[in-house]
């Protein structure tokens, strides 16, 4: 039965084409939505809300336990590859099946919604506000973990966001801060955070949300970006900007030309392609401290690295010694992939 349109989204459209006509330039509705539904990006014609994309959460949470494995005290769900893999070729990784967090089943499945309808990153001003001692991803993992949190992203087939600092792995707290000129809702959010915190029986109290200092030390420190690993991963990020951008391969946010095979629980293969299937792209991610060997397929006539996160200039400390993988590969030779990295090969015909 096909759904009639959507009032909600009808009405979310005309207001959003008013606004465009009269600024003269379109606007992008990105939603924040934990419904796992592919509705809120489908147009009100078919019943859905309209919105141009959305935050993929379960990407996120699939990505930041593995990771950091700790973090499955916060995300009880999740913390197999296996979800990371349903993350990538699907999107949603709960799409109807019972979830411990909710108590129920939840979602639904977004196979065939373009990938260009997800946002994807490794922390938002949510996860990181809302963390005891708002700690972001770079205070609690090393230097290659966040290497590779930054690669998983931005060679996905969805849309890459950045939260503030992300690109120089800023590891300064971003508190929740207010402004609220109502005495009243200051007090009543004092308490909230407070009760917010005892509940997930945190040791800390969270800082005043109100006072100037917990703004101020969530503020920017832009002088760290040209010092130490600071400067390298802004680098880092830089490159994985540079091969989205010239790789066609990389543009191609068809799912369906999208394919992970998980190294057990250590890694995983990310395997991208052109929407014809004539161009392939491997990125071979180890996520453990142990060497993991893969063989490439016979796909091409040869292979060439284009990227690798233990080259020296992408090092903490340029002289730690690394078996790097060969800059060029021939079909099914065994690779053996370093603790803690990610390497990217595409075919040479």
């Amino acid at each position: 039965m096909t759904p009639g349109p959507s009032p909600s989204g009808s009405l979310l459209m005309a207001k959003k084409e008013e606004l465009e006509q009269r600024l003269g330039r379109p606007l992008y509705l990105i939603a924040e939505s934990d419904l796992n539904s592919p509705k809120v990006v489908k147009t009100p014609e078919v019943g859905g809300y309209g919105f141009t994309a959305q935050w993929l959460d379960d990407f996120h949470h699939c990505l930041y336990v593995l990771l950091y494995p700790e973090g499955q005290k916060y995300y009880v769900d999740f913390g197999q590859m296996e979800q990371l893999a349903k993350a990538y070729t699907d999107g949603f990784v709960h799409s109807g099946e019972y979830v411990e967090f909710r108590k129920r089943k939840h979602g639904a499945t977004s196979a065939g919604v373009p990938g260009d309808r997800f946002v994807v990153f490794t922390q938002n001003h949510d996860q990181v506000g809302n963390h005891v001692g708002s700690r972001r991803l770079s205070s609690l993992v090393g230097f290659e973990r966040l290497k590779l949190g930054a690669a998983a992203v931005m060679l996905s087939p969805y849309v890459p966001m950045l939260f503030m600092g992300d690109e120089y792995a800023k590891d300064a707290p971003f508190y929740y801060f207010t402004s609220h000129s109502d005495k009243e809702l200051v007090k009543a959010v004092q308490q909230g955070r407070k009760e917010e915190f005892a509940a997930f029986h945190w040791d800390e109290e969270p800082p005043d949300p109100q006072a100037e200092e917990t703004f101020h030390s969530s503020k920017l420190q832009w002088h760290k970006r040209t010092e130490g690993k600071h400067r390298i991963m802004l680098q880092w990020y830089k490159e994985l900007i540079r091969l989205r951008r010239s790789e066609p391969v990389l543009q191609n946010y068809g799912k369906s030309s999208v394919r992970v095979d998980p190294l057990g629980q250590d890694g995983f293969v990310l395997h991208r392609q052109s929407s014809d299937g004539q161009q392939h792209i491997f990125c071979l991610f180890n996520l453990s401290e142990k060497t993991l060997t893969h063989a490439l397929p016979n796909l091409a006539t040869r292979w060439e690295k284009v990227l690798g996160s233990k080259e020296s200039a992408c090092l903490e400390n340029s002289k730690e010694k690394v078996n790097l993988l060969p800059k060029q590969a021939q079909n099914e030779e065994e690779l053996q992939l370093p603790p803690l990295s990610v390497s990217v090969y595409k075919e040479i015909q």
